[in-house]
């Protein structure tokens, strides 16, 4: 970011009006002195006015001065009246009432960003309700605030399940939402070790206390990618392939008045997630069960995972912690809550080649696994279902019983950023990709020769249209574009967290088995620039970048098809 420093200004009064300068309008911009001391201005043609702090959006800083003649821009003001720091750039005058929500220094609000084509239709039992929480063009502000004390010791005891009370803020360019009471804790596995932390935000689940209709909310660090964009570009192309999936859009984090860095902020997958996107958010809507896979339990000895397959009658055996129940149960999840996920996976382990597509559907939406399964081959998902048994959801559908819809999740380690050996991924042979031939519901299901004939076509019809450079390129360097400035601004910023070693106990384990063949021994996220890991070389056999694994991943699927 480039700054002026140290200059001194003539500061005006807010309340004053400038002969000849017209009415006044209102200025609002979202900004983080260094210090108590400072105060934010608005320079409006060369004239500076002090603008007021919010007591309750401590972020924000309004204020009224002339319309600009010339431009704008905003400034932070030290106790001497000096600007400490100034945008480096000049706003073009603003003929509204009152300005958007601003950033300090990023010249736009709203970027126009390229779009992907949509390949396939979402399924008619989508019922999704209209909503602004994720405008993929557009990047918002949520500030977690509270306690200070209690802010440290979530990110000091990093590996800890710990949950705090915080007020949090969402700043949108428009609007102020500010939700009292929010539990806030820490997420995911791998990503503890890093210093810049994700989070996960559980809004009062009585009265209708939501951001945008959705009261459990995600903010990933993208910490394991230098590039920023893994994650985006997988969320669409999910929307693209008419997959159901989380939303995903930018956001920057604040805890208290202190900057924690540009973030991805996905749905959590608890009610009312499922009545927002079934039944269109009606309150009434009483979901079926939502199963979630994650590999294994956290203190689980059997070696039982999450990989569909059937345990028999003991029912006991699908509670160990390699499941859990997002939706559906009672506030005490039991046993008998896995009994429709045991007969799923009974249904999986009785199936041959035999078994008819009609059948097939009965237990479950072939389009949509076979789509997902497709896209976890062509971005090389690394920990996802096929490859680790891993960040899946199973959702038993009330208006078709018995039917599951499969819905992927959790993105980080995809388009070159891999727990395996990256030319298992980059094969254009789809038999080839880790796991295709041992899990128990790709095994099964692709053995049916129609069914299996159906994801060739998906395969190739997704390169064909979709996962290819000259269709991504576009998409991803407009992104890329929008976030540059904060992509910057999160590199400046120390970690509220530290770096711990990654156990890998498990991880030399599953070497040792047929559980995930080919896995790396040991998962180190190899140091690299954001442009090579956008762009490379990586100078790696075990990562490749992102624009680098969609070219050869492509060129690769249709070489196989031509032979």
């Amino acid at each position: 970011m480039k700054f002026n420093s140290l200059v001194p200004v003539q500061v005006a009064l807010l309340a004053s009006a400038i002969s000849g300068q017209g009415k006044d309008i209102r200025y609002n911009v979202i900004a983080s002195p260094e210090s108590p001391n400072m105060s934010v201005a608005v320079v409006v043609d060369n004239n500076t006015y002090i603008l007021g702090a919010s007591e309750s959006a401590t972020l924000l800083y309004s204020g009224n001065a002339p319309i600009a003649q010339v431009g704008y821009h905003y400034a932070i003001v030290n106790s001497a009246n000096q600007i400490h720091a100034t945008e480096a750039f000049s706003r073009a005058p603003f003929q509204g009432e009152s300005t958007e929500n601003e950033f300090f220094n990023r010249s736009l609000s709203t970027h126009q960003l390229s779009s992907l084509p949509q390949v396939y239709k979402q399924m008619p039992y989508v019922n999704r309700i209209e909503s602004d929480l994720h405008i993929l063009n557009q990047i918002p502000t949520i500030q977690i605030w509270g306690n200070q004390t209690e802010i440290d010791m979530l990110h000091k005891e990093q590996l800890q399940d710990l949950k705090f009370k915080f007020n949090v803020t969402y700043y949108g360019l428009n609007d102020i939402q500010t939700f009292e009471n929010v539990k806030v804790s820490l997420s995911g596995r791998s990503s503890r070790y890093i210093p810049k932390l994700s989070y996960t935000l559980k809004l009062k689940s009585k009265g209708e206390n939501s951001l945008y209709g959705y009261k459990n909310l995600k903010l990933r660090a993208l910490g394991r990618d230098p590039s920023y964009v893994r994650e985006c570009v997988s969320y669409s192309t999910m929307k693209s392939a008419g997959i159901l999936a989380s939303g995903f859009s930018y956001i920057r984090v604040f805890a208290n008045q202190r900057p924690v860095g540009l973030y991805g902020l996905i749905e959590t997958f608890q009610d009312p997630w499922a009545a927002n996107v079934f039944a269109g958010g009606d309150f009434n809507y009483k979901p079926g069960y939502l199963y979630q896979g994650q590999l294994a339990g956290p203190n689980q000895s059997e070696h039982i995972y999450s990989d569909l397959s059937y345990y028999g009658e003991n029912i006991t055996l699908y509670s160990l912690g390699q499941y859990k129940i997002k939706t559906g149960a009672g506030k005490k999840e039991k046993p008998d809550d896995y009994r429709e996920l045991q007969r799923f996976t009974k249904f999986i382990s009785s199936a041959n080649n035999k078994t008819s597509v009609d059948e097939w559907e009965k237990h479950l939406d072939t389009i949509v696994f076979t789509r997902a399964m497709a896209i976890e081959d062509l971005l090389g998902f690394s920990d996802a279902y096929m490859t680790l048994v891993n960040n899946f959801y199973l959702y038993n559908n009330p208006k078709s019983p018995g039917r599951y819809i499969y819905i992927p999740a959790d993105f980080d380690t995809t388009i070159g950023t891999s727990l395996y050996k990256m030319d298992a991924l980059l094969s254009g042979n789809y038999s080839q990709h880790p796991g295709f031939d041992i899990r128990p519901l790709t095994s099964k299901l692709f053995s049916n020769q129609i069914l299996l004939e159906q994801y060739q076509h998906v395969l190739l019809r997704l390169t064909q249209q979709l996962i290819n450079p000259t269709i991504m390129f576009p998409f991803i360097d407009s992104v890329v574009e929008m976030i540059n400035p904060d992509i910057e601004w999160d590199q400046s910023l120390p970690g509220v967290g530290r770096s711990e070693k990654l156990p890998l106990s498990n991880t030399r384990k599953f070497t040792q088995s047929p559980f995930a063949p080919g896995i790396k021994t040991n998962w180190t996220s190899i140091p690299l620039t954001f442009d090579a890991s956008l762009n490379g070389p990586t100078n790696s056999t075990d990562t490749e970048s992102v624009k680098g694994f969609i070219t050869k991943k492509s060129a690769n699927v249709l070489a196989f098809y031509n032979k």
